[in-house]
């Protein structure tokens, strides 16, 4: 089923004869967006004015962009749907995200519905035309759905980038040239300080921590999770979900649609015989650390401080300077991320193989917690474990 307005060929979102044009010529890259909630553009309106992060919801950050133009835009709800459409002045809208790829010949498509619906679309833009697609995070709710993910893409040669925003930010980029140029010597662990949910949230961690170390390999994971009624945890946001371990999946509690659970301290043992150290901070800061034989880096406050100290051997001649770094937002260095890709063919930052890495690593979390956080191996051998997240 879909909306009065849908399937209307090559129609700007703007309506008629008002498309994007770059030097005269409509936009080079025509963009989809399923999902159109808070990722796909409404968010927008929570953040300040002047905030770093913006453009942040994905709908802007393709307006900032001379070379994209979205088209259309899809979502299962009506009533959000047009929450959305009134809000960007889309006339182009969809209720079948299918019917949108059919129609429209898009070149990228950004998936925003929550993980545990965003399989399908994400395998069915890649296998049907799609050249290039941003998804939210997490990626999806099993090991068996991010394995047909990964196969897709891989088989139809799709430029992918996920929204793991901080590989993308300036400031973290910048930290991460300053570790690869060799400020701290070699980068022997890191640690992070946050509090957050498995599926949704810890990509962040998982994924930053990955990025500063020079994307290791993750081969071990070790760590628990958050049960219901853990002491750690005695006034939640929201009802834990419970494990059902006949069904061997994430059950959210009554009248919530996601089963995400909260996650406690964990390791992760990477290839390059780096270490990662998730600690659980409640009160929402989050903050990285990256120790080398030579030094350490940090980046605190989320992202607003970061600094880089340099130590001799005796450390008497200590040297500590500042990191500054702006740019355009994360959500819009993504996007180019993925163009460079379709036009030069060097891969995006964080590609599916990278994805992956952070994938295997919170599956396995939960693989541990079920084991009495025993270390796991990496690749998780069970890919069924199924956790409803957003």
């Amino acid at each position: 089923m879909e909306s009065p307005n849908a399937g209307i060929m090559g129609r700007s979102s703007r309506g008629a004869g008002s498309e994007k044009r770059v030097n005269g010529m409509p936009a080079t890259y025509r963009v989809g967006i399923i999902g159109t909630g808070r990722s796909g553009g409404l968010i927008e309106d929570e953040l300040p004015v002047g905030d770093r992060r913006k453009p942040y919801g994905h709908y802007s950050a393709y307006e900032a962009i001379a070379e994209t133009e979205v088209v259309a835009v899809a979502n299962r709800g009506a009533e959000r749907l047009r929450r959305f459409s009134e809000r960007f002045g889309v006339t182009n809208t969809y209720l079948d995200y299918r019917e949108m790829i059919d129609n429209e010949q898009l070149d990228i498509v950004s998936i925003t519905t929550p993980a545990l619906t965003r399989a399908e679309p994400l395998i069915y833009a890649a296998e049907h035309g799609v050249r290039g697609i941003y998804s939210e995070k997490g990626l999806c709710a099993s090991l068996e759905e991010a394995d047909r993910i990964h196969d897709a893409c891989t088989a139809n040669g799709v430029a992918f980038n996920w929204g793991a925003m901080r590989r993308h930010d300036p400031i973290y980029l910048a930290m991460r040239d300053a570790i690869a140029a060799g400020e701290i010597g070699t980068p022997q662990f890191a640690i992070v300080y946050g509090y957050t949910d498995l599926i949704k949230h810890h990509p962040h961690t998982l994924d930053t921590a990955s990025l500063l170390l020079g994307d290791p390999k993750p081969v071990w994971v070790e760590g628990r999770m958050i049960d219901p009624g853990d002491p750690f945890d005695p006034t939640p946001r929201k009802p834990p979900p419970t494990y059902d371990p006949k069904g061997h999946r994430y059950v959210a509690a009554e009248g919530q649609e996601l089963g995400d659970p909260m996650v406690g301290f964990f390791r992760v043992g990477y290839e390059s015989g780096a270490e990662g150290y998730f600690v659980p901070r409640r009160g929402g800061q989050w903050d990285i650390e990256v120790h080398g034989d030579k030094g350490r880096a940090a980046v605190w406050d989320n992202g607003l401080h970061a600094t880089v100290r340099r130590t001799g051997r005796d450390y008497s001649d200590a040297r500590e300077h500042l990191i500054r770094a702006i740019g355009e937002s994360p959500a819009v260095l993504t996007i180019r991320n993925i163009i460079r890709e379709l036009e030069t063919g060097q891969r995006t930052s964080g590609n599916i193989d990278v994805t992956m890495q952070t994938v295997e690593a919170q599956f396995g979390i939960a693989h541990s917690h079920f084991n009495g956080g025993a270390r796991v191996t990496l690749p998780v051998a069970d890919r069924t474990l199924y956790v409803p997240g957003g």
